[in-house]
């Protein structure tokens, strides 16, 4: 095997690589952010503090604050090879917080997705708010 050959593939793969984390900052500016400024109007409405702090490498997070204690943090983070990985945590006052994870194709990454995504955490959370069980996995990962 040449070393020519070599780093010719890394060269490559190395743009392979660039190419998915364009389309995965893209589906988040385009898709993901648009559906939570939509929800975020309705939300301060209800007594919601919302944030989107600054990307942090290869993920966003999305935070919907009741109180310091309780709140849903959902946070976007590339996962390589066209894929990405949704991870939803929340906080319902003095319980231990609760965490559900899905990947899921960015090509199904759209405004619409997004939507749903935001809106079955948000139900989940207001559920476990209400002492109600709930099913995030299931509900999460049926998009």
């Amino acid at each position: 095997m040449s070393d020519d050959w070599k780093r010719s593939f890394i060269e490559k793969l190395d743009k392979v690589r660039e190419n998915w984390v364009e389309q995965f900052e893209e589906a988040l500016q385009d898709s993901v952010v648009p559906a939570f400024d939509e929800l975020a109007e309705f939300l301060r409405d209800h007594g919601f503090r919302m944030s989107a702090p600054a990307r942090d490498g290869d993920r966003r997070s999305f935070k919907f604050e009741l109180t310091e204690e309780t709140y849903l943090l959902m946070i976007f983070r590339f996962a390589g090879a066209g894929s990405f990985e949704l991870r939803s945590e929340s906080r319902v006052s003095k319980a231990e917080p609760s965490s559900e994870c899905v990947v899921a194709r960015l090509a199904d990454l759209d405004q619409a997705c997004a939507r749903e995504f935001f809106q079955t955490a948000l139900d989940t959370f207001v559920n476990s708010l209400c002492g109600k069980s709930a099913q995030p996995a299931e509900e999460l990962a049926a998009v």
